[in-house]
């Protein structure tokens, strides 16, 4: 009976003790604020990035990732290398961002323009979306 209870405390002790995945605990969030025509990184992946706005007049992409910044996102859209997909307004958007790579902000709006996003942290392998057409 003894050996029984040294093993299970043992046991307890190295569960206790032994690291926790905690997925929620590399999510990131939060708010990019900008007026008129704008260029913004917004996060560096891999991630999941899930968009809001709730108004038109931004649009997102993925660009490749030097510093992770937002000149990063502006040579891409100078270079024609990204096709910004528009932010619907009161939708969400959602954008993989792979390994190396940042997602970006474009907009071209006189009034201010708000976008809230939160990141869901993915493997570093390419994340891809399915999407279904009903015949």
């Amino acid at each position: 009976m003894k050996t029984i209870s040294l093993v299970f405390a043992l046991a307890s002790a190295l569960f206790v003790q032994a690291p926790k995945a905690n997925a929620r605990g590399a999510d990131k969030h939060g708010t990019v604020e900008v007026t008129g025509h704008a260029v913004k990184a917004v996060t560096v992946g891999p991630v999941l990035v899930h968009g809001y706005s709730g108004f038109s007049g931004g649009a997102m992409f993925v660009a490749r990732a030097v510093a992770g910044t937002d000149a990063d996102c502006a040579a891409a859209l100078a270079n024609h290398a990204v096709r910004p997909t528009p932010l619907v307004a009161d939708r969400m958007a959602y954008v993989p961002v792979g390994a190396g790579q940042v997602a970006c902000l474009v907009t071209d709006t006189q009034r201010p323009f708000e976008l809230l996003w939160h990141a869901f942290a993915t493997e570093g392998a390419q994340t891809y979306l399915a999407s279904a057409k009903a015949r």
